[in-house]
């Protein structure tokens, strides 16, 4: 078990009454923000936060009007449903212009909770006239954002570990050919929401940097030129950005989000043509875009094509008996570690070319998207059983029509797209303001199993829109000013095989959360969550796979809270039962201290975390986010037995220069070695050390 000293040390803290205070503004809502949006989606590592911490610390710096803001403006702040947005709209056209944020209290659909999570990042100003950008304007009022980053693992790992010449040369993807650090880059430049420019760039731990393969420096680039406006030529993207219509069946590249305890938040707005500032390798545009219309036509048009990592071979056409290169594995982790890794790098061409016409009013909009991708080989992945429906050629053309239609108290939206290639999807939602402090939202969602969108990215269980049905139930009742009680159920269902489910299977996801915000730096709730899905049974002497129930059960209990001017508390305590066979069970528990130091004198900020974990396996593992560097994001995964703790300190060396350190480390009770492959680590610890510097200008 875990060291009794240490949980005496861990509870001592938890109930300690002596520390606390205020944390740093701006950090403290925008982690909150994140750690709330991102909450449920912990299992899912590909998502991208990068586009939220823009958003949210865009906005913080210079506040979004609310007398001038679109739906797409309000939109970004994720933290307003579709009903306060609507409803904030709808006031401004009837009693005019706010005058100041206090006027919020009148806006129905706004209680004080909202209120205090919105006013950071917005303002109540007379409307500005859109002028023409001068060269004095863009020098004088633009923001300068630059970002070096490092971060390394300080224990030794084994694909870093000496090695024989004679040795590498007989395995030389035995080790890998770069040093251990993390290494990144980002320049941007903003004016206003009209103008972005920037660069990024990475290398990741194991690949070469200013050597050998990448003598080039990092191993990925990205840029971008972005500009905006009011009139008919409403958007431009030149070099990397995103493409987001719909509710994402036909494209939807970059951030989106799921189920989480914002019950209502299942509605997607997209935002058309958006640049791109991530280091995800692979999951975004390289080309240019264009939008242009009226205040109710809009129609977007892009180009794409970019290089994209993949596993080929050369085989012989039987007709012509030409060798032709062959597709068998999209690669998708970014990695160029190895030479094994190198000669997948940049393999093949990529293109996506598509359009958005849209209609819309205050009231309606209607979309219809059509994308064309692309590949300059042959494909012919060695598909399962489980995922031949799966896009498996070098072509295809995908469809969609989408709608959304505001009617009073009640919100339609949906989307229908067929691919050529294969079948057909579906997904219709409605939101229903039933009463001022209740609200509904339900989601249908029906995907063949053969459709087939390899840039779609819709509201789903199983990771992609395709061999799922389902229906979503959401409910968010406000019992008082303080209270808010949110839940949600999904029950699915995927017709055909799923990995480890050979068999039609079905499942169902619940949660409820009861939270109590007493003021705007304090929170406390208490959260259920269940969650059921048929997989193969373990069962190493069945002669047939079949398939069994398995069962998660969680129960959270977390608080968020200062005791003085300069100290926050935040703590958690959450167990877990896990189910994967009949009368089998695992149960495991995670605990945890922040303490979150913030003097309005002193130019540093420190945050500190202890945690205690106890779980018998990955199965019944346990997630937590972690407070980190400026625009990066931590949710690791507690299993096996032991503890973490992390150390931050943010100093702020002058008025544009701010300096971020960070080491946390794993420690395990029982365990002689840390990860496998060239990853593992000799011994019970692991520590990881970041820094990183931002100059603003």
């Amino acid at each position: 078990m875990v060291n009794k000293s240490a949980l005496i040390t861990l509870l001592l803290l938890l109930f300690s009454g002596g520390l606390l205070a205020q944390d740093d503004l701006k950090a403290n809502i925008i982690e909150q923000s994140v750690e709330t949006i991102a909450e449920l989606a912990e299992e899912d590592s590909d998502i991208d936060y990068t586009t939220l911490f823009d958003d949210l610390s865009y906005y913080y710096d210079k506040p979004l009007n609310l007398n001038q803001a679109s739906v797409e403006d309000l939109s970004r702040l994720h933290l307003l449903s579709e009903f306060q947005i609507q409803s904030l709209l709808s006031h401004i056209d009837t009693y005019g212009e706010l005058l100041s944020k206090f006027e919020l209290q009148a806006v129905e659909g706004f209680d004080l909770v909202t209120i205090r999570n919105i006013e950071p990042f917005v303002s109540a100003n007379p409307p500005l006239e859109f002028t023409k950008m001068t060269m004095r304007e863009l020098l004088g009022e633009g923001q300068h954002d630059l970002f070096l980053r490092y971060t390394t693992v300080l224990q030794q790992q084994q694909g870093y570990s000496p090695i024989d010449a004679q040795d590498l040369a007989d395995s030389p993807n035995s080790r890998y050919l770069g040093n251990n650090a993390r290494y990144y880059l980002r320049y941007r430049y903003r004016y206003r929401d009209n103008l972005s420019i920037g660069i990024t760039a990475e290398k990741d731990p194991g690949e070469e940097f200013m050597r050998g393969s990448q003598k080039n420096g990092f191993d990925f680039y990205s840029a971008h030129l972005f500009y905006s406006d009011k009139g008919w030529l409403k958007k431009v993207a030149l070099g990397d950005f995103q493409a987001q219509f719909g509710q994402g069946l036909t494209l939807w590249s970059g951030l989106a989000f799921g189920k989480s305890s914002y019950a209502l938040q299942v509605k997607r707005l997209g935002r058309g043509l958006a640049p791109y500032t991530s280091v995800d390798e692979n999951r975004f545009l390289r080309g240019a875009g264009f939008t242009v219309g009226g205040d109710k036509v809009e129609l977007t048009g892009f180009f794409s094509r970019k290089r994209i990592d993949a596993n080929t071979v050369l085989e012989q056409d039987s007709l012509t008996g030409q060798d032709v290169l062959t597709v068998t594995s999209f690669q998708q982790s970014g990695f160029h570690r190895t030479p094994g890794e190198l000669e997948d790098k940049d393999a093949i061409t990529e293109t996506h070319m598509g359009a958005n016409l849209r209609y819309h009013t205050r009231s309606l909009t209607l979309g219809l998207s059509a994308v064309m991708n692309q590949y300059d080989t042959e494909v012919n992945r060695n598909l399962s059983t489980y995922n031949q429906f799966e896009f498996n050629d070098n072509q295809n053309v995908v469809v969609g029509i989408n709608y959304a239609w505001v009617k009073k108290n009640v919100n339609l939206f949906g989307e229908t797209a067929r691919s050529l290639s294969g079948g057909m999807a579906t997904i219709n939602g409605a939101l229903v303001s039933m009463h001022p402090k209740l609200a509904v939202s339900i989601v249908h969602r029906y995907y063949e199993r053969d459709f087939q969108s390899p840039l779609g990215n819709a509201f789903s269980e199983g990771g992609s829109p395709a061999n799922e049905s389902g229906v979503y139930i959401g409910v968010e009742y406000k019992l008082s000013k303080k209270f808010t009680l949110a839940a949600y159920a999904d029950q699915f269902k995927f017709p055909w095989l799923k990995y480890q489910s050979d068999n039609s299977t079905s499942g169902y996801d619940a949660l409820v959360q009861l939270t109590f915000k007493p003021t705007r730096y304090s929170e406390f709730y208490v959260r259920y969550r269940t969650k059921l899905r048929d997989y193969n049974a373990q069962d190493d002497e069945a002669i047939i796979d079949y398939t069994s129930t398995r069962i998660k059960q969680s129960a959270r209990i977390n608080a968020r809270y200062p005791i003085s001017e300069s100290f926050t508390l935040r703590t958690r305590v959450e167990m877990l039962i896990f189910e994967h066979q009949p009368e089998e069970r695992e149960r495991g528990y995670l605990m945890y201290q922040d303490v979150m130091f913030k003097k309005l004198s002193w130019p540093f900020t420190f945050a500190v975390r202890y945690a205690l974990f106890d779980t018998p396996s990955y199965d019944s593992r346990l997630y937590a986010y972690e407070n980190d560097l400026l625009y990066t994001w931590s949710i690791p995964a507690y299993y096996d037995q032991g503890s973490r703790f992390y150390f931050m300190v943010k100093w702020d060396v002058y008025k544009k220069v701010d300096l971020w350190l960070r080491y946390s480390q794993w420690h395990y009770s029982h365990r002689d070695s840390i990860s496998s492959g060239l990853s593992e680590i000799e011994g019970n610890k692991k520590g990881e050390f970041k820094a990183q510097l931002r100059v603003r200008f």
